[in-house]
């Protein structure tokens, strides 16, 4: 086959020889893809930074049938995620891991892979703010913007939960000031009118503020979601919740980013 250009998103890497490295990146046009850049562990090497994760670049690679590795030939830097604060480079991992685990190999997502790019370029913004905060009180900005995120890629992975209607029955649920608190089932996925409620486990309460927030949250429209001013007791209520929601369906914790319960 001949080979294919494409812009990509450096998810992660691994050693395969003493010369030789596997890298997975996100492209534009094909998704997620595996594969071998031989030479790039030497000192000189024709790919220079270009694989440090979360890094944006165009490459040339040579694509293979089934599931082997793709041979990536060159790659250009078009984007460095360059931060100096702690909280911002975990963030930035965050956003990659998830990526990498929602994601399935040829299986492309333009639409995922334009909302990474821009989360990745708001995590860059925020890297002064960050930089007197802590893993442990991450800036509100930040805790809002990967909320987004999370919530966006399950939608365009088709798994995010149900936040305006009863997963159950289709009943819409209220979120005015004064409305009762709303049961959120891990397991079917989503909220429960008072109704379909009796008799299922795993079910957690959000206040009508948490789900009017976690409703703007999944929007696409920047003007929504970036406007939100969440309290702390609000932002750690949706955390709380999310946070199980996540790991229900990664089935395993969030990976080392414990953190953004607080």
């Amino acid at each position: 086959m001949p080979p294919l250009n494409d812009e990509a998103i450096v998810l992660r890497t691994s050693d395969f020889s003493e010369t030789s490295m596997v890298v997975t990146f996100f492209t534009r046009e094909s998704g997620k893809i595996t594969c071998l850049a031989k030479g790039a562990r030497r000192l000189k090497n024709p790919f220079d930074t270009a694989f440090d994760a979360m890094n944006v670049c165009r490459i040339l690679y040579y694509p293979k049938n089934g599931d082997v590795l793709q041979l990536v030939t060159e790659a250009k830097l078009t984007e460095r995620f360059r931060v100096d604060s702690t909280v911002a480079i975990y963030a930035g991992f965050h956003v990659v891991q998830l990526l990498n685990h929602f994601t399935e190999n040829f299986s492309p997502q333009t639409a995922l892979f334009d909302l990474t790019k821009i989360i990745l370029n708001d995590i860059l913004s925020l890297d002064s703010i960050c930089r007197s905060a802590s893993l442990e009180d991450p800036p509100e900005k930040l805790s809002r913007c990967l909320l987004h995120y999370e919530l966006r890629l399950l939608q365009l992975v088709g798994i995010a939960p149900s936040l305006h209607e009863c997963v159950e029955c289709g009943k819409k649920i209220e979120v005015r000031r004064g409305a009762r608190r709303a049961a959120f089932g891990m397991r079917e996925g989503g909220v429960l009118c008072p109704q379909c409620r009796p008799g299922k486990t795993r079910v957690v309460s959000l206040s009508p503020e948490a789900l009017g927030a976690l409703q703007l949250l999944a929007s696409p429209e920047e003007k929504f979601w970036k406007r939100l001013q969440l309290s702390q007791k609000t932002l750690g209520e949706i955390r709380g919740v999310w946070n199980q929601f996540l790991a229900h369906q990664m089935e395993r914790p969030v990976p080392i980013f414990q953190w953004l319960k607080r």
